[in-house]
């Protein structure tokens, strides 16, 4: 049966990466009805209790992924607006961290922070510094446990941890640094959202072969190593970042070339 669900959702990436731009509509409704469908739960205890929860968990299916369906482009463009914002992030802190940022030096009177290097780029590695272990662990405690409205209020209040986790790391980092960070973030969070809105058709591409090579290599892969015992996954991050690159740029490529051939095709006579 495992294998089985590799399989269907492996092939579902590929014809996502040929296809994506057809797909991602069915895609993105089908996404939404299944969304809907787990809050049904949620409003059945929560705001309609006389209901059915079978009549709940089917009206908010369909109504989840008619508006999937039909904010599909915003979507996409607030998708590559959120993509935009951790590049920025990524980049800015990058800069700072290489002493290439024109940020102000940390000033600290304390003769407990002139033991060590009292810089940006220190402020800035002392931030992420476990930063991801930190959410990991917290996300891992919200696990479903009891009724939804309890599932909810544990996810809540795993966001607002998080939420405190990151304005506790952020003001470490000296103004100066976070002026010039925020900068950069908003940078990259507007050059995202303006291509996904201005070129709507290649942020379609875009996302469905980021989702196809997801799917393509997440599935894919182990199911290849399921079949033919000899063949073993990539261990490296840097591996799967690169297989996921390629792939992602060969599927936006193909589609795109695809869309370009039909509009410079000649009207039949």
């Amino acid at each position: 049966m495992t294998t089985l669900i590799l399989a269907l959702f492996a092939a579902l990436g590929f014809f996502l990466l040929i296809a994506g731009v057809r797909l991602i509509g069915l895609i993105a409704a089908f996404t939404g009805g299944v969304l809907g469908w787990c809050l049904g739960g949620f409003i059945h205890d929560a705001i309609i209790p006389e209901w059915s929860p079978a009549l709940c968990a089917a009206t908010a299916a369909v109504a989840c992924a008619a508006l999937a369906a039909l904010f599909v482009r915003p979507a996409v463009a607030v998708g590559f607006g959120f993509a935009g914002t951790i590049i920025g992030l990524l980049f800015g802190g990058l800069l700072v961290e290489r002493g290439i940022a024109p940020t102000a030096p940390v000033t600290s009177t304390s003769s407990a922070s002139t033991s060590h290097e009292a810089t940006p780029a220190a402020s800035v590695r002392a931030a992420r510094s476990g930063f991801t272990d930190s959410v990991i662990s917290i996300l891992g405690e919200t696990r479903a446990q009891g009724d939804s409205t309890e599932n909810f209020a544990r996810l809540a209040g795993a966001g607002g941890r998080i939420a405190a986790l990151v304005k506790s790391r952020w003001e470490l980092v000296p103004s100066a640094t976070q002026t010039f960070l925020f900068a950069v973030t908003a940078g990259g969070a507007i050059m995202g959202l303006g291509l996904g809105i201005f070129f709507g058709r290649w942020a379609l591409a875009g996302a469905a072969s980021t989702l196809g090579s997801l799917l393509l290599l997440g599935c894919g892969m182990p199911l290849i190593e399921t079949i033919v015992p000899s063949f073993r996954c990539p261990e490296s991050p840097a591996a799967w970042l690169f297989l996921g690159g390629a792939t992602t740029l060969a599927g936006w490529a193909f589609q795109m070339r695809r869309v370009q051939t039909k509009q410079e095709a000649p009207p039949p006579q």
